[in-house]
């Protein structure tokens, strides 16, 4: 099975669905999900952005395995949290969120040896 069809297999597992159910939420057939599944042959395009659309998941992920956010890796989970919750901000409050750890920043080079 590839990867990508192993993860494919995993997100329609977690929402409980079996392979008819799920391809015909992404418009598919399910003996198409089913190749797809055992790594037989690779989702279109088209796939890849109805799996994306419909259960919200990073297409770095989909496709590559790992977490990503606009082709940045990110090993800290709350590093990633913190860019997730920035981006849900108005523009006033993500200057104000900067301009914090502007500050935090030039406070730690004053008292820093």
């Amino acid at each position: 099975m590839s990867d990508i069809g192993f993860r494919i297999k995993s997100i329609r597992k977690a929402n409980n669905l079996n392979q008819s159910q799920f391809a015909k939420t992404i418009g598919i057939s399910q003996g198409n999900l089913s190749e797809i599944e055992m790594g037989n042959s690779n989702p279109s395009a088209e796939t890849l952005i109805s799996i994306r659309v419909e259960y919200k998941v990073n297409l770095n992920w989909l496709l590559a395995g790992y977490d990503s956010t606009d082709g940045f890796t990110y090993d800290d989970s709350s590093e990633k949290k913190l860019i997730e919750e920035y981006r849900s901000l108005n523009d006033y409050d993500k200057n104000e969120i900067i301009e914090i750890v502007q500050l935090k920043n030039r406070l730690r080079s004053i008292t820093s040896p």
